[in-house]
């Protein structure tokens, strides 16, 4: 058995508790902030979210081939943004994961040529993360 008092046993327990010990993952954000890059019906409002907190996928609109963000998330509750979704509008919003997105049918071709994450948007603001609530 090593000792801890010992050269051995002092360099040993060193070498375990460093590689012992795991980073955590990147805190996430008391809210997030992107810009609107498309309105689709089979995806709703597509929003660049910005680069510090990667939680989208990088999205090709399937209608024109047009790039839209290396970042990009579809929004489940479009619906509920009213005023809130257009194109080059800056967001602020706390979000949720969704499973799926809602059932209206559209062109082929709406959408994106890639899957990107969806997400329902939660406490959503177009001043600043400071006038976001969180829950």
């Amino acid at each position: 058995m090593l000792r801890i008092c010992s050269p051995f046993g002092l360099a040993a327990l060193l070498a375990v508790s460093l590689l012992g010990c795991s980073k955590d993952s990147a805190p996430h954000p008391k809210c997030y902030s992107g810009t609107v890059v498309a309105t689709t019906c089979m995806l709703g409002v597509l929003i660049e979210v910005d680069p510090a907190y990667p939680i989208g996928a990088p999205a090709v609109s399937a209608y024109g081939n047009q790039f839209l963000g290396n970042n990009v998330v579809s929004v489940a509750n479009s619906g509920s943004l009213q005023n809130l979704g257009r194109v080059g509008q800056r967001l602020h919003f706390t979000y949720t994961s969704a499973q799926t997105n809602s059932g209206m049918v559209c062109l082929a071709a709406d959408g994106t040529t890639t899957p990107v994450p969806i997400v329902t948007l939660n406490n959503v603001s177009t001043l600043s993360c400071d006038s976001v609530s969180t829950r």
